[in-house]
């Protein structure tokens, strides 16, 4: 290893022990916050959908861990329409937070991907469990792919992930999803290379967007538990 790339490296670690110790621990989401929050920004009309996702997490409470996954995927599905972020926010790429999301009514993959990984720690799913996942997305049947973003879950490190899609409306085991090609996945605490269990792997651009839109959301009122 060069000097050069061992300077990189260690940058990267760096930036990842910032990053988990801002979210050491699992993700809350003060409501009456989030609420104000879209009230403020996008005006009441847009307040029924934080209610309506408060008490869908309380219902959801004490069920299994599959019957989350597939309660939030259903949730987000059932009130955001997708769109581009060209179109939302005259920009190529931004990542939104779950208040933005709910504001605009719509967003693009990253943007579901980051509103369900939210709820999802904020039901209290292990984040050891959750990444999301950067993917070549095949293109009906043609060999062209675009990059796309979905959420997986991960039982055991090792294990075949189900995936939390965007686009489509179940929740299915990754091998299932053939026509997805990791490229690299992450969460609050490190990032993997496709097929490795805890080897961290270099994105420092995507990891700034990241570490962002986690110091964007502590001001709607989601950050980790005192």
């Amino acid at each position: 290893m060069t000097i050069t790339r061992f300077t990189l490296f260690c940058s990267l670690i760096i930036a990842l022990l910032v990053v988990a110790q801002h979210l050491s621990n699992p993700l809350h989401i003060e409501f009456s916050t989030f609420e104000q929050e879209v009230k403020n920004k996008f005006g009441d009309e847009r307040a029924f959908v934080v209610d309506a996702l408060a008490e869908t997490l309380l219902l959801l409470k004490n069920k299994s861990d599959e019957e989350k996954l597939i309660g939030v995927n259903t949730f987000f599905d059932k009130h955001i329409e997708y769109a581009l972020d060209a179109d939302i926010f005259n920009e190529q790429d931004y990542w939104a937070t779950p208040a933005e999301l709910i504001g605009h009514s719509k967003g693009d993959c990253e943007d579901f991907a980051i509103a369900k990984y939210v709820a999802l720690l904020h039901l209290g799913i292990d984040r050891d469990k959750l990444r999301l996942i950067y993917v070549k997305a095949k293109i009906g049947r043609s060999r062209i792919t675009q990059a796309h973003m979905v959420l997986g879950y991960y039982d055991m490190p090792s294990s075949d992930p189900l995936v939390l899609d965007s686009l489509i409306s179940s929740v299915l085991p990754g091998s299932q999803r053939t026509d997805l090609v990791p490229v690299f996945s992450f969460n609050d605490s490190g990032i993997w290379q496709p097929g490795q269990v805890s080897q961290v792997s270099s994105s420092t651009s995507r990891l700034s967007k990241w570490r962002d839109v986690i110091e964007r959301m502590k001001q709607e009122g989601i950050s980790r538990r005192s």
